[in-house]
């Protein structure tokens, strides 16, 4: 029985909730707004608006670089001849210019006027220094330009002797064929043929020769006065360590052709057996003997004689020349 009652009051309870439920009141007022809650996520930008207005103009910044000079404009015309001064018509012209003793342009017109143009001749400057002794003051020349003036004025002896031939050279000191050489070249001569740059044979003979001096001068048969002549020099032109050239014919017959030329300096001016030489380094070989000594300055300075040996031993580079003062005096003796 008591069961019973109580399930009839959990039916009674069931009933009222339902109805509560079912029979909902009318809404009441708002509450109070609660606090803002955090920022949504930034959304895509949009697109650009329209260009504003344009702002004022700036300051002027700094002035730049200079350019470049423009080219010269034309000549602007002439001005009014200023006063004093020597009028002269468009038709007259400058016929002759000198320099007088004062220093001053003199100008001839053509219509016969002389107009002194002033001062052009400074006064003269103090002389420079003296070159070197014995050195050319004219312009330098080289051995390459001076063999050709040289070569024509070199000669080759063949001298017929009892034993055969013996051959050397010579120079040519005049004319009309006068030609210097050695003493020992023409010793014992038979006949003497002399070859000419050309290639002209002409005979010769003995003028008078000096076994101590070792030097001879011979005259080639030939009425010819018109032969090209050696420059003679002096003991001034001589000095040690002046470039030379020795000039010849080596060898004779056997070496057939042009002259032979070797180079070298002055060594030393030697004295030996109280005969003075001068010393060089230039090649002289059998040959050579009776041949020039020249300088760049073209000038004959020695003839070649040979050279150094003592007791059977020869000795390379010292070569021996007899000196041109003593070849001139011999020339004053025989050619006259």
């Amino acid at each position: 029985m008591k069961r019973l009652v109580l399930s009839a009051a959990l039916v009674s309870l069931l009933v009222l909730v339902t109805l509560l439920t079912s029979c909902q009141g009318a809404v009441g007022p708002a509450g109070p707004q609660g606090p803002q809650g955090p920022a949504g996520a930034q959304g895509p930008v949009g697109p650009i608006g329209p260009a504003g207005p344009a702002g004022p103009v700036g300051p002027q910044g700094p002035t730049g670089a200079k350019g470049d000079t423009g080219p010269m404009g034309p000549a602007g015309p002439a001005g009014p001849q200023g006063p004093g001064a020597t009028p002269v018509s468009p038709a007259i012209s400058v016929t002759g210019a000198s320099v007088n003793s004062a220093g001053h342009l003199v100008l001839a017109l053509s219509n016969g006027q002389v107009i002194d143009a002033g001062r052009v001749v400074g006064p003269q400057g103090p002389a420079g220094p003296a070159g070197s002794p014995g050195t050319s003051t004219g312009p330098a020349v080289s051995f390459a330009s001076l063999a050709p003036q040289v070569e024509p004025t070199i000669v080759r002896l063949d001298v017929t002797i009892a034993r055969g031939i013996s051959s050397g050279s010579g120079t040519i000191i005049d004319s009309r064929g006068y030609v210097m050489t050695n003493e020992h070249v023409v010793a014992g001569g038979r006949s003497i043929n002399v070859t000419l740059k050309d290639g002209t044979v002409l005979g010769a003979s003995v003028v008078g020769s000096d076994a101590n001096q070792d030097l001879a001068v011979i005259k080639l048969t030939t009425a010819r006065t018109d032969f090209p002549v050696m420059t003679l020099g002096t003991m001034a032109d001589v000095f040690v360590g002046e470039p030379v050239m020795a000039v010849g014919f080596p060898g004779g017959p056997d070496l057939p052709g042009p002259a032979t030329f070797t180079a070298g300096i002055v060594s030393a001016l030697r004295t030996d057996s109280g005969s003075t030489f001068i010393q060089t380094d230039a090649p002289i070989n059998e040959g050579n003997s009776g041949g020039c000594l020249v300088t760049l300055s073209g000038k004959m300075i020695g003839i070649p004689s040979g050279e150094f040996a003592t007791q059977g031993q020869v000795f390379n580079d010292v070569n021996f020349a007899i000196p041109i003062s003593q070849v001139a005096a011999f020339i004053s003796q025989y050619v006259k």
